[in-house]
C-alpha cells in the first residue's frame, strides 16, 4: 500500500513527465508538419532555417536564465506559466502565414520553453531522496523521448485528416489545458502539505513533532496548575492564620500560655510569608534565565552553523566548471553524431539513405536505453556509498562509458566501409548513443546532487547553457570544416573530443565535489 507521502511523489513525477512531453511537442510541432506548411504556404528551405534558429537560439538563452529565476520563483508557477505560453505561441503560430510572423512567435515560443526543465529539476531535489535521483531523471529525460515517438505520428495524422493548422490548434490547445490542471494539482515541496523527506526518501510527518509538542505543553500545563492550586492552598492557611490575628486584636483575651504560643506562631508564618515571597521572586526570575540560555544557545549554533551558500560561491566552485566543460564536450559529441552521420554514410562511405536513417534510429534507442540505465545502475552506486565530499559514486560509470564511446567513434571513423556487416555499423550506433546519452544525463544528476538546494537552478543552467554552446559548435563549424576537408576530419575533431574527455574525467575524479561553500570539515 502507498502511503500518503508515496502518493503525492507519484502524481508529482506524472504531472512533470506528461508536462514535459507537452513542452516537447509543441517544440518540434514546426518540424513534424514542415512538408504540410512548405505545401500550404510560400516557404523555402531558407525560410525553414530561419524559423528553426529562432527557437534554437532562443531556447539557448531562456533555458539559462530560468534555471538562474528558478532559484527565487515558485517551481510550480513557472512550469505552468512556461507551458501556458508555449501554448499560445502555437495557437498563434497555427493562425499565421507569413515568414516574419513564423519567426517571431516561434522565438517567443523558444523564451517559454526555457520554463520547461528547471522546475522539474526543483521538483526532482525537493521531493525525492539522492538514491531515486538519477533514475528519475532519466526517466523524466527520456519524457522527450516518448514525445519524440508520439508526436511524429499524431500530428501528421490529424494533418493529413483535419489540415496542419487545426492540428497545431490541437498542440496548443493540449499545452494550456495539460499546464492548467498541472499547476493546480502539484506543490512546491513536501513541506506545503506538511510533509518531509527524510535521507532514505520516506515521509516523515511534521505533525508528529507537533503533536509531542502539544503533549509536552499539556503536561507542563498540568504541573503549572498543581503548583498554582498548592500556592493556593498555602495562602488559604496564611489567611485564616490573619484572621486570627485579627480576633486577637480587637479583644479577644486568651491565657498566656496561648498567646506566647500564638506570638511564636505568628513569627513562624512571617517566616514562611518570606519564603514564599523570594519563591515568587525566583520564579519571575527563571523565565528570563531561560530565555537567556536559549539565546546563548542559539548564538552558538549559528557560530558552529557554515554560511548559506551565494551564487558567488557556487560559480567559484571547480566542480561545478568541470561539469560544464564535460557537458559542452558531450554534447558536442552527441549533436555531430546526429547531424552528420547520416551525411558521412551516405556521401563518404557510400551507403544508401535507408542505411543512414536506421543509423540515427539505432542512435537513439541506444540514447533511450542508456540514459535510463545510467540513472539506475549510478543510484544503486550513491545508496551504497552514499554522496562523496570527493568525486562522486557516479564517475565510475561515466570513465567506463567514455572509454566505450572513444572506442566506438574510432572503429566508426576507421573501420566501417560499404563492405561493412550492417549488424557491426548499427551496434556502433547504439553503443554510441547508450554512451553519450547516459554520460549526458549523470552530468545533470551530479550537479544538482551536489549543489546547494536553493541554487540548483543556477548551477543546472549554468551547465545547460555550456551544454547548448556544445550544440551550436557541432553545427556550421563542423560543416565548414567538412567543407574544407572531409568528413572522415569532422569525426577525427569528435574522437579527439572524447578522448579529451576521457582524460578529464581520469584526473578530476578525486577533487572536491561540493558546489558552492564548504563547511567546517571536523577533526576526527
Amino acid at each position: 500500500m502507498m502511503n500518503r507521502f508515496n502518493r503525492w511523489q507519484a502524481v508529482i513525477f506524472a504531472a512533470i513527465f506528461i508536462g514535459y512531453a507537452a513542452y516537447h511537442i509543441n517544440r518540434k510541432s514546426f518540424t513534424y508538419l514542415m512538408t504540410f506548411i512548405l505545401d500550404d504556404t510560400n516557404l523555402d528551405k531558407k525560410d525553414l532555417g530561419i524559423v528553426t534558429s529562432s527557437i534554437t537560439l532562443s531556447y539557448a538563452f531562456s533555458k539559462f536564465a530560468s534555471s538562474i529565476v528558478s532559484d527565487s520563483v515558485s517551481p510550480r508557477f513557472q512550469f505552468a506559466s512556461g507551458l501556458i505560453i508555449v501554448g499560445l505561441c502555437t495557437l498563434q503560430f497555427s493562425a499565421s502565414s507569413n515568414i516574419t510572423t513564423f519567426a517571431v512567435v516561434y522565438f517567443i515560443n523558444g523564451l517559454g520553453q526555457g520554463s520547461g526543465w528547471p522546475p522539474c529539476v526543483k521538483f526532482l531535489k525537493q521531493w525525492y531522496s539522492p538514491s531515486q535521483l538519477g533514475f528519475l531523471w532519466s526517466v523524466l529525460s527520456a519524457s522527450g523521448n516518448v514525445a519524440g515517438i508520439t508526436g511524429p505520428l499524431l500530428l501528421p495524422y490529424l494533418a493529413v485528416t483535419y489540415g496542419w493548422r487545426t492540428a497545431m490548434w490541437c498542440a496548443g490547445v493540449a499545452a494550456i489545458t495539460i499546464a492548467c490542471i498541472v499547476g493546480a494539482t502539484i506543490q512546491n515541496k513536501p513541506s506545503d502539505v506538511g510533509l518531509t523527506l527524510n535521507e532514505d526518501g520516506e515521509m516523515s510527518k511534521s505533525a508528529k513533532t507537533s503533536e509531542e509538542d502539544e503533549e509536552t505543553s499539556e503536561s507542563n500545563e498540568v504541573s503549572k496548575q498543581e503548583h498554582d492550586a498548592n500556592l493556593l492552598g498555602k495562602e488559604n492557611s496564611e489567611r485564616t492564620l490573619e484572621s486570627r490575628n485579627e480576633k486577637s486584636d480587637s479583644g479577644y483575651a486568651e491565657p498566656e500560655q496561648k498567646k506566647d504560643g500564638l506570638s511564636s506562631h505568628t513569627k513562624k508564618s512571617g517566616k514562611k510569608d518570606q519564603l514564599l515571597n523570594n519563591d515568587r521572586i525566583k520564579r519571575r526570575k527563571s523565565p528570563s534565565k531561560n530565555s537567556a540560555r536559549k539565546n546563548a544557545l542559539k548564538s552558538l549554533k549559528t557560530k558552529d552553523e557554515p554560511k548559506r551558500s551565494t551564487k558567488k560561491d557556487v560559480f567559484g566552485s571547480p566542480f561545478l566548471w568541470i561539469i560544464a566543460f564535460l557537458f559542452f564536450m558531450v554534447r558536442f559529441i552527441a549533436n555531430s553524431c546526429e547531424d552528420w552521420s547520416q551525411l558521412y554514410l551516405v556521401q563518404e562511405k557510400g551507403f544508401p539513405v535507408t542505411i543512414g536513417s536506421t543509423f540515427l534510429s539505432t542512435h537513439a534507442i541506444g540514447a533511450v536505453f542508456g540514459s535510463i540505465s545510467s540513472g539506475y545502475i549510478t543510484d544503486r552506486l550513491v545508496a551504497k556509498h552514499g554522496i562523496l565530499k570527493r568525486g562522486s559514486a557516479r564517475y565510475s560509470l561515466v570513465i567506463m562509458m567514455f572509454a566505450i564511446n572513444v572506442c566506438a567513434i574510432h572503429c566508426f571513423r576507421s573501420y566501417v566501409t560499404r563492405e561493412s556487416s550492417l549488424s557491426f555499423v548499427h551496434l556502433l550506433a547504439v553503443l554510441m548513443g547508450a554512451c553519450q546519452y547516459s554520460c549526458f544525463s549523470i552530468y545533470g544528476v551530479l550537479v544538482v546532487e551536489h549543489s546547494p538546494s536553493h541554487l540548483t537552478g543556477t548551477s543546472h543552467g549554468m551547465c545547460a547553457l555550456f551544454a547548448n554552446l556544445g550544440g551550436v559548435m557541432a553545427g556550421y563549424p563542423m560543416s565548414y570544416l567538412s567543407k574544407q576537408y572531409d568528413w572522415s576530419t569532422v569525426y577525427l575533431c569528435v574522437e579527439l573530443a572524447s578522448l579529451m574527455s576521457l582524460v578529464t574525467l581520469l584526473l578530476t575524479r578525486n577533487i572536491p565535489s561540493t558546489i558552492g561553500r564548504r563547511g567546517k570539515q571536523r577533526k576526527d
